[in-house]
C-alpha cells in the first residue's frame, strides 16, 4: 500500500467515533477507574458479589441511541450492602439490576438523582432496583431512599420494601435553584409493606413540597402496586401541579392518595381494594382544579381524611404549608363499593371555614350491600353539585342531595371489578376496560415479593 493511502486510512479512522465498551469491574478501585472518563454507549458491570461500604459516583453524557449504564454481571446477584449509596448526574444514564440490602446509607438521600447541589441527571433512569429494609439502626432517624432531581428521569420496574424507619420512599425534589418542570415518570415499580410510621414523614411517594407547590411538574406515577403501604395517611403525597397518578393498583394500604398542594392534578384510572382493613382510603381532594375519575374503590374502611374520597375544608388566605379551599373539582364516574365514607368538607373547624365550591360529581356508583349511605357531611355542601350518581344502600338518606337511589346487583366481571348487571348502568360508575395492573407486572421476576395481600373475589 503507497504510504498516501496508509495516512488516509489513519486519518479516517481517527474521525471515527470511539467504539463503546463493556468493563467488567471486581472492585471499588477498578470501578473508580473505568468510571473516569464514560462516553456515549459505555457500560459498566459490576461483578458478582458483596459491595460493602460503596458510595457509587455514575457521571457521565450519554446519548439517547448510546446511554451510559451501570448494571450487574447477574440481576439480582450484586448486592449493595453497609454504608452504599448511589449518586447519577448527567444525561441519558441507566442503572439497573443492583440490589440494596442489609446496611443504610447514611445520608438524607440513599440513591439520588443528583452528586452535588449543581448537578443533576436528566433523561436518565432507574430500573429493575431493589431496595429491601435498608435502613439505619437507629429509628428516629430519617431519610429517602429514591429522590428524584432534574427533569425527564424515570423510575420502573423496581421493588422497594420495608422501609420502617421516616423519609418518603421515593421523593420528587423540587427546588429553585433547579428545574420544576420535571416530566419524570415512575411506573412498574412494587411498592410492598412499610409500617405505620405513627407520626408524618411516612410517604411512600412525594411529590414536591409546599415552598415550591404553586408551580407545576408534570410527573406522571402510572401502572405500580402498592401493597400494606402504611407509613402515614398519605401513600401519595402531591405537593406541585399537573400531576397525572393513573392506572396503579392499591392493596390493603392505610393511607390515600391526596392532592395536598399544588391545582390541576388528575388521579384517574387507579383500583383500591381495602379487604375491610382499618384506615384503608381513597382519594383526598384539596386546592382547585383537581380531577378524581374513572377509579375503582371496594373495601375501604376508613373514615374523614381515610375515607374513600374525602374533600376537605380550606384555610381562609391559607399559607403554603396548610389547605386551600376545594374549588372547581371534578368527580366523576367512580365506582365506590362497600366503603365506610365519603366525606364532604372533611377536617372544617374553625381555622378550616371554607367549604367546597363550584365543585361538580357526576355519574359516579356507589354501592353498600352492607352498610349503609356512606356520605358524610362535615361543612356546608351548596357548593357541591350532584348529577347522574347512583346510590344503592341501606337505610334512609344520609345528606339531601340529588341521587338516584336505587337497588343495584353486582357481578364480578373478568378484570376482578364488581359492575352492574343492569345495562341501563352501563355508564354510571368505573369502565368496564378499566384493567388494574397486576401483582406480577411490577417490579422483577428475579427477586420474590412478600406474601399476597388476598384480591376480592380470589379468596
Amino acid at each position: 500500500m503507497r504510504p498516501w493511502a496508509l495516512s488516509m486510512i489513519m486519518v479516517a479512522l481517527s474521525a471515527l467515533p470511539a467504539a463503546a465498551r463493556d468493563m467488567l469491574v471486581h472492585d471499588q478501585q477498578e470501578y473508580a477507574a473505568a468510571a473516569k472518563m464514560l462516553a456515549p454507549g459505555d457500560r459498566i458491570v459490576l461483578a458478582d458479589g458483596e459491595w460493602r461500604d460503596f458510595a457509587v459516583r455514575l457521571s457521565g453524557m450519554g446519548q439517547a441511541d448510546k446511554p451510559i449504564t451501570l448494571t450487574a454481571e447477574t440481576p439480582g446477584k450484586v448486592i449493595l450492602t453497609g454504608r452504599s449509596s448511589l449518586r447519577m448526574a448527567g444525561t441519558w444514564l441507566v442503572v439497573s439490576s443492583l440490589v440494596f440490602k442489609g446496611g443504610h446509607g447514611g445520608d438524607e438521600e440513599l440513591i439520588a438523582f443528583r452528586d452535588g447541589a449543581k448537578r443533576w441527571a436528566e433523561n436518565s433512569r432507574l430500573t429493575g432496583v431493589v431496595v429491601d429494609g435498608y435502613g439505619p439502626p437507629d429509628a428516629a432517624r430519617t431519610d429517602h431512599w429514591v429522590a428524584l432531581h432534574g427533569r425527564n428521569n424515570r423510575v420502573d420496574h423496581s421493588h422497594f420494601a420495608g422501609k420502617a424507619h421516616g423519609g418518603a420512599m421515593l421523593v420528587v425534589v423540587r427546588a429553585a435553584n433547579a428545574p420544576l418542570d420535571n416530566h419524570h415518570r415512575i411506573d412498574h415499580n412494587y411498592f410492598g409493606p412499610r409500617p405505620p410510621l405513627g407520626e408524618n414523614g411516612g410517604e411512600t411517594i412525594r411529590i414536591g413540597t409546599s415552598q415550591e407547590s404553586q408551580s407545576d411538574s408534570f410527573t406522571v406515577v402510572e401502572d405500580n402496586y402498592f401493597e400494606r403501604c402504611d407509613g402515614e395517611a398519605e401513600i401519595v403525597s402531591i405537593k406541585s401541579g399537573a400531576n397525572i397518578v393513573r392506572r396503579n393498583t392499591v392493596v390493603e394500604s392505610q393511607g390515600a392518595f391526596v392532592m395536598r398542594h399544588g391545582h390541576g392534578n388528575r388521579i384517574e384510572d387507579n383500583v383500591f381494594f381495602g379487604n375491610g382493613v382499618k384506615r384503608t382510603g381513597g382519594i383526598r381532594v384539596i386546592n382547585r382544579h383537581q380531577i378524581v375519575r374513572n377509579n375503582y374503590l371496594e373495601g375501604l374502611a376508613g373514615e374523614g381524611p381515610y375515607s374513600a374520597i374525602s374533600l376537605m375544608n380550606g384555610v381562609p388566605n391559607s399559607p403554603l404549608n396548610r389547605y386551600a379551599r376545594v374549588e372547581d373539582a371534578l368527580v366523576a364516574r367512580n365506582s365506590v363499593i362497600d366503603a365506610a365514607t365519603v366525606t364532604l368538607g372533611n377536617g372544617a373547624s374553625e381555622e378550616l371555614s371554607l367549604p367546597p365550591i363550584s365543585t361538580r360529581f357526576l355519574d359516579n356508583l356507589f354501592v353498600n350491600a352492607r352498610r349503609g349511605d356512606p356520605f358524610v357531611a362535615r361543612a356546608d355542601i351548596a357548593g357541591i353539585g350532584f348529577a347522574g350518581n347512583v346510590l344503592s344502600a341501606t337505610g334512609p338518606a344520609a345528606l339531601p342531595i340529588a341521587m338516584d337511589r336505587r337497588q343495584v346487583t353486582l357481578a364480578r366481571a373478568a378484570n376482578g371489578l364488581l359492575y352492574p348487571t343492569d345495562p341501563a348502568l352501563a355508564k354510571t360508575g368505573a369502565d368496564r376496560t378499566l384493567k388494574p395492573i397486576a401483582r406480577e407486572e411490577t417490579g422483577v421476576s428475579w427477586y420474590a415479593k412478600p406474601a399476597a395481600s388476598p384480591l376480592p373475589g380470589n379468596h
